[in-house]
């Protein structure tokens, strides 16, 4: 058997505590500071405990070519036992031809195929959840719960920073004058909120949600920039004109559609179903799948943003700025949905804690090539409850008024 250093290869260094076995012996119950390293695997997420043994094996790797494990294991002082150890458990890939090793070999062909950012690929991985659920859903949230929660956040962490931030070390200051958002586009801007109530009684109208949806997600125009490259216009800006960011609905309760989980095929402005539900397993999908966000759970219609990373990355390979810009995408697409949810009296959230391994198992969708990033819900507003709603006073910085401490 031949191994190599895992690529990427990234190793998080951490202070631990464990029992102090001297202390101990000596008859006393003692914790001592200790620093232990684990690989974070991009492929699975997994943080992969190494002894300091395997530590310095992995450091004599190179992760360009194969080394014999007879040879590493003899260089080393280590039975090879050690070394067939550390490929069964991801530490290093070997050329074996069982089934988890070849997995491995292609999963890091395929990383680098995609042309992932060595850093991004860690971060992505070890930040995807499966089966989280919070305690949002089931937490008090009246006005003297939210305020004991906030007083427990202070003291824990200290004073919030200021909501207008001032820089100290300006030279002078120019008083602006003061445009107020009037007109169309204004008053949608001003009328733009986060709904968490949101009906259950009533179907969202066909119609509404087409527009939404095709509103945010569909192509306005096209460009042929060189033979089989299309540049695709949207409503929303996107880096490099790529547009890699698809939506995929997962349908609770939309009038004239079947509930459950669909693409959004931009081309012709149709729906494909991907996998269909009951209206009870819909509901359940939309709470499970938003971390047991019950109220979001409500919503009629999520519609998650699904990033195509081998277009996005296919412009910018290994970019250390490439996973900012598909993210800047997705709140691009999240504010124009929206500002079109707005403008139709529509209930609008956007959520980003989210099971979003979840979300690609669903779909069958390959995570080195897809990423989640997050969902906007849409429905009809429940005008009977506001209870997890933002009620904000009018501000004009020409009043110079400051909100009451």
């Amino acid at each position: 058997m031949r191994v190599r250093r895992r690529n990427p290869c990234l190793i998080q260094i951490d202070d631990v505590l464990a029992l102090d076995l001297g202390a101990l012996l000596r008859g006393r119950s003692e914790l001592a500071a200790d620093t232990a390293a684990c690989l974070l695997c991009p492929i699975s997420g997994q943080r992969i405990r190494i002894p300091d043994t395997e530590l310095r094996v992995i450091a004599g790797l190179t992760s360009d070519r194969w080394h014999l494990a007879t040879e590493v294991a003899a260089t080393h002082a280590v039975p090879v036992s050690v070394i067939e150890d550390m490929a069964a458990r991801g530490l290093v890939c070997s050329d074996s031809n069982e089934i988890p090793a070849k997995a491995l070999r292609q999963a890091e062909d395929r990383l680098h195929a995609v042309g992932w950012h060595p850093q991004a690929a860690v971060l992505e991985a070890l930040s995807r959840w499966r089966s989280v659920e919070g305690e949002e859903g089931a937490r008090e949230h009246g006005d003297l719960a939210q305020l004991e929660r906030l007083r427990s956040q202070e003291a824990a962490y200290g004073v919030i920073p200021p909501h207008f931030h001032i820089h100290r070390d300006a030279s002078s200051h120019l008083k602006l004058v003061h445009q107020p958002l009037d007109g169309p586009l204004g008053e949608v801007l001003t009328r733009r909120r986060t709904s968490r109530h949101l009906r259950t009684d009533t179907p969202l109208p066909l119609a509404e949600f087409s527009r939404v949806l095709g509103g945010t997600f569909g192509a306005t125009g096209t460009e042929t920039l060189a033979p089989g490259m299309v540049a695709v216009k949207r409503t929303s800006p996107s880096g490099g004109a790529l547009h890699p960011i698809d939506a995929y609905p997962l349908v609770v309760d939309v009038a004239g559609v079947a509930p459950g989980f669909y693409h959004y095929q931009s081309r012709d402005n149709s729906l494909a179903l991907i996998r269909p539900m009951t209206p009870e397993e819909a509901r359940r999908q939309a709470s499970a799948l938003t971390a047991g966000q019950t109220y979001f759970g409500n919503a009629s219609t999520l519609v998650f943003h699904v990033a195509r990373l081998d277009r996005h990355h296919w412009k910018y390979r290994r970019h250390p700025k490439a996973y900012k810009a598909v993210l800047l995408d997705s709140g691009h697409l999240s504010q124009t949905f929206y500002l079109l949810a707005t403008e139709r009296s529509l209930g609008v959230f956007f959520t980003a804690a989210m099971n979003d391994g979840d979300v690609l198992d669903l779909l069958g969708l390959d995570p080195l090539c897809e990423m989640v990033i997050g969902a906007n819900g849409l429905g009809l507003v429940d005008t009977t409850d506001d209870r997890l709603d933002l009620h904000p006073s009018p501000y004009s910085p020409d009043a110079g008024r400051e909100p009451v401490a």
